[in-house]
């Protein structure tokens, strides 16, 4: 049952693994003699310094804005059962629909203080410039507001439906206990979907490390050189196909893996994220 996923993990998880780490040795102009120094080059590029920065900034914007706003509308949503609930998935779930290169267009024309629908909101805040709003320094935030309004949507939705699986006998018996809404929310179902919110940091910090597309399409289509090598892919990108240096993209590809598999492993094994599984192994162990 196993065997497609395995495939498919093996095909575009660890296969391009394997051959990023062969590609890393070869010669290039970055690194005539070839060899293992293509880390050390890459680190010291005089572009890698900012791209980490700005996608740690990025990152401390829209991780933790995410986390908590997908918690809190899931269990608002989980928290009375109405016939509005359906109409309401399908409103957080179609901004999610919206491409990362869509996403550029609409919040484009949404802080274009020219044509915005939000012209009141900007002119308050002494905005009446395009160029007030689309700078270099600005761009944590803007791109902490684009990606949060695609993906956040998305994970409501499926963290609804991880609420969903909580019996309901548990629920009403808390509530004989003497469990207000909110002591519900923090020590009944937090606790019981607590696997499903870790799966979720997981994605989420993998997603976000990632960055590219929105900074890419900003400083091609709105404003040459206001993202030029703006995120770490960016730079990837930038070394493998604009300077041939296919040893340093895949260098600088195999350092973005590294904090995302050693942040996956922690949280998993400190979390007990396989605990129930642990135990139905020692279980069924114990009765053979």
């Amino acid at each position: 049952m196993v065997l497609p996923y395995m495939s498919l993990l093996f095909i575009w998880g660890i296969l391009p693994i394997f051959m990023a780490f062969l590609e890393v040795p070869h010669e290039s102009r970055a690194n005539p003699d070839g060899g293992w120094d293509a880390f050390k080059i890459v680190v010291q590029d005089f572009r890698f310094l900012p791209a980490l920065i700005h996608v740690l900034q990025f990152m401390a914007i829209f991780v933790p804005s995410t986390l908590i706003a997908v918690i809190v509308f899931s269990l608002m949503l989980d928290l009375n059962p109405g016939k509005w609930k359906k109409y309401l998935r399908l409103a957080f779930i179609m901004p999610a629909s919206v491409s990362g290169a869509v996403a550029v267009l609409v919040w484009y024309a949404m802080l274009q203080p020219t044509f915005s629908p939000l012209q009141g909101p900007l002119k308050f805040f002494g905005i009446t410039d395009s160029a007030q709003v689309f700078q270099t320094d600005n761009l944590p935030v803007i791109l902490g507001i684009m990606a949060f309004f695609s993906i956040a949507g998305y994970w409501i939705v499926i963290q609804y439906g991880s609420l969903q699986s909580i019996s309901n006998e548990v629920i009403e018996a808390a509530r004989i206990d003497g469990c207000s809404g909110f002591q519900l929310a923090l020590r009944i179902k937090l606790p019981m979907i607590k696997k499903y919110i870790i799966y979720m940091c997981i994605l989420i910090f993998a997603g976000g490390l990632q960055i590219f597309v929105e900074p890419q399409l900003l400083n091609e289509g709105i404003q040459r050189g206001m993202a030029e090598d703006w995120s770490l892919d960016q730079l990837a990108y930038t070394l493998a196909f604009m300077d041939g240096d296919f040893g340093g993209a895949a260098s600088l590809a195999i350092l973005l893996l590294i904090p995302t598999l050693i942040l996956a492993l922690i949280i998993i094994y400190k979390t007990d994220m396989f605990e129930e599984a642990n135990d139905e192994i020692r279980t069924k162990k114990e009765r053979a």
